[in-house]
């Protein structure tokens, strides 16, 4: 399973580059990193990190990007890296309060939220937020339901965890948490279940791409409208996948048109 994340810096000219992190090869779980980058429409290694595992969420906070969570076949990670682009280094910042597999992440409001999971023994409804300033992990209100593999995203100032998988089936439910007033409330459900759902906002619009619906590998897109509260199937990906990561690369189409020719490797744009 391997994670990627967008950053847009005005260090880089606020061109978006995508970062894979961490995953499995099928033969064993990796630590490495590439970059890639839309302008050169080719990918980079960059510095590995400290732990490897797979399943593990990506969030960037005000330049840093942090690798949290994730498992391998022993056990299920509370460990959180945090990597500086200026020097290429990962290092570690402090735990989470509970290990977590298959976890969401999304950076809102000046913190780095860490959403379910799975602890190695069950799916998470529990949540919890890192303070940069503090080097600390706070646990927050809980979700309405346990969910591990789930896709968070933000969206006018509100965190959307999206799917996922409770320890049984894969989930159509929805939530949003409103920090503001520290509410989670149920929205509209996905169209069909979506366990290992990548998930990015676009254009005012939560996007859920792909997944698992208990019975087979899904590429298809759907989009939820806030003020409709509603999602509505807008598409497919060429491939069918679960736990893939999604990233917004503020690029043109024609620049990375090439990405995954005459490769098994393939990336799908939108």
């Amino acid at each position: 399973m391997v994670y990627s994340y967008r950053l847009n810096s005005r260090k880089y000219q606020g061109v978006g580059k995508v970062y894979a992190v961490g995953g499995h090869d099928g033969n064993e779980h990796l630590g490495n990193m590439e970059m890639f980058d839309p302008h050169t429409n080719k990918w980079m290694m960059k510095a590995s990190m400290n732990t490897k595992r797979r399943g593990i969420a990506l969030a960037a906070l005000g330049g840093p990007i942090y690798a949290i969570g994730g498992l391998d076949d022993n056990s299920c990670f509370s460990d959180v890296e945090r990597y500086d682009i200026e020097s290429d280094r990962w290092s570690a910042v402090a735990p989470m309060n509970t290990p977590r597999g298959g976890v969401g992440s999304v950076a809102l409001g000046g913190y780095v939220y860490a959403v379910g999971g799975n602890d190695g023994v069950a799916s998470l409804s529990s949540v919890e937020r890192f303070d940069p300033h503090l080097n600390k992990w706070t646990d927050v209100r809980e979700m309405g339901q346990r969910r591990a593999g789930n896709g968070v995203s933000e969206l006018n100032g509100c965190l959307y965890v999206v799917g996922g998988f409770d320890d049984n089936s894969p989930l159509s439910s929805v939530e949003r948490f409103d920090p503001r007033t520290n509410h989670w409330e149920y929205v509209a459900e996905l169209t069909t279940p979506r366990g290992g759902v990548g998930v990015a906002t676009v254009m005012g619009r939560v996007f859920a791409v792909g997944g698992h619906n208990g019975n087979i590998y899904l590429n298809t897109v759907e989009a939820f409208e806030p003020r409709m509260n509603r999602w509505e199937l807008v598409g497919s990906v060429s491939h069918c996948r679960a736990g893939a990561g999604v990233a917004v690369c503020s690029t043109h189409i024609s620049q990375i048109r090439d990405v995954g020719q005459g490769s098994s490797n393939v990336a799908d744009c939108m």
